[in-house]
């Protein structure tokens, strides 16, 4: 048998700390939601308040504390979502005061639990981040032909023309190719290259999830629009056809 001292290494603090942050999903007191809002900067908020729009679609939160308690009052801000909120707009040292977290902490969680914020916010987040001003300026100028002329003014984000964009219906979670189009416009191919890859992740996880289905109910086919109505109700609910 195995003694205790020939065992790897392990961080035990880290390790208790993933498994108490994991398991505990207690509503963030007001306190802490005024401390975290009054430590970021402008930029920060409005990034934060994207990357929350589909979490809180109903609502239009004026501020990133209102923001903060709705999903609060929803039972949605615990310490692992937000951990994950201060993760993405990159502000490690609130995750470290607020949180008593670090980096390498916060990714584990990341790895370990579903995200609040969906691949998609974060793909446009990170393209909107490796974009600089004339890029931003092109891409509106572009977009003329489909919002007509002064829908969006020059001065405005990445983020800003997105929003303009989503309410308009020319982006999407599975509707990029506008965006990927105007991207290769600009010679931004790198960028170009992140949609097609979140489209490839995308399609994967849909794919996955068919042959899943298709492995529980071996004679539905999901290619017959009627989904085999019969068949299925005689191998899922037992009613006969």
């Amino acid at each position: 048998m195995q003694s205790v001292a020939s065992w790897p290494s392990v961080d035990w603090t880290r390790l208790f700390l993933l498994l108490f942050l994991g398991m505990t999903l207690y509503r963030m007191s007001a306190e802490v939601i005024h401390q975290v809002e009054e430590a970021l900067d402008e930029d920060e908020k409005e990034l934060l308040l994207f990357l929350c729009r589909d979490v809180a679609a109903d609502v239009v939160p004026l501020n990133v504390r209102d923001l903060l308690d709705v999903l609060r009052e929803r039972g949605k801000l615990s310490s692992v979502s937000l951990a994950e909120l201060l993760y993405r707009v990159r502000r490690f040292d609130l995750l470290k005061r607020v949180l008593k977290m670090d980096r390498p902490t916060a990714e584990a969680l990341l790895h370990r639990h579903p995200h609040l914020i969906s691949d998609y916010r974060v793909l446009l987040m990170e393209i909107g981040e490796g974009l600089d001003k004339s890029d931003v300026s092109s891409l509106i100028f572009l977009m003329r032909d489909y919002m007509g002329r002064g829908k969006i003014a020059k001065d405005k984000s990445f983020l800003d023309l997105v929003i303009e964009l989503e309410k308009l219906n020319l982006v999407a979670p599975d509707h990029l190719d506008l965006l990927e189009k105007c991207l290769r416009n600009i010679h931004r191919i790198d960028l170009k290259t992140k949609i097609q890859k979140y489209k490839q992740s995308a399609q994967g996880v849909e794919t996955n999830y068919v042959n899943a289905l298709q492995a529980s109910l071996p004679n539905l086919s999901v290619k017959d629009p009627s989904y085999n109505l019969r068949v299925s109700l005689e191998q899922v609910c037992g009613i006969p056809a």
